[in-house]
């Protein structure tokens, strides 16, 4: 249970990282592609790390870390990538960020389905999120804009948003013994 309380905490805190990560980047989308690159490559592979110490906890419902082996797996690689081999893969990156959001997304939709079933409260603000990241994930992956900057920025709402996202899902869904105990008084 102790290291499930940590697991939550660390994945809170990334979480919030995220969202200050997000906002820097929206703020100032004008920053060097590589150094961008490297960034987020530090980032995704952090990212992967704490996917894989959630999946790994001992939540009892399983609703907040059940896709993370994969997604923890997926988003190491990516950013082993984006940090070594920016320059060449920079344009291959963004579509492969917006594909990483999207899957990212959909598997939260099926968490907010899934909360929904074993009667969370507020499964429905994870579904609105993950709906409102799966667009910008899309948007991403399509490129509607061909500008470097509205990229980047669409990049930046993509990190908030997430970050958001996995902070309310860590936040309302993860189950210690003690809080399963709360719900059955």
């Amino acid at each position: 249970m102790e290291r499930l309380k940590k697991v939550k905490e660390i994945y809170s805190v990334f979480s919030m990282s995220l969202i200050v990560l997000g906002a820097a980047i929206f703020i100032k989308p004008d920053m060097a592609a590589e150094v961008f690159c490297r960034i987020c490559g530090i980032l995704l592979l952090l990212f992967g790390i704490v996917k894989l110490l959630g999946y790994f906890s001992r939540d009892i419902l399983q609703l907040a870390f059940q896709f993370d082996f994969a997604m923890g797996v997926i988003s190491s690689l990516i950013g082993f990538v984006m940090f070594f081999w920016t320059t060449k893969f920079i344009e291959v990156l963004v579509i492969g960020i917006g594909v990483f959001m999207l899957c990212d997304a959909l598997l939260r939709i099926q968490t907010a389905l899934d909360a929904r079933k074993i009667g969370v409260d507020r499964w429905w603000v994870i579904l609105v999120i993950s709906l409102i990241n799966a667009v910008i994930g899309t948007m991403l992956f399509l490129r509607p804009y061909r500008g470097s900057t509205a990229i980047v920025m669409l990049i930046g709402l993509n990190l908030i948003i997430d970050g958001i996202l996995n902070l309310f899902v860590v936040q309302s869904t993860v189950t210690t013994i003690r809080r399963k105990k709360e719900w059955e008084i």
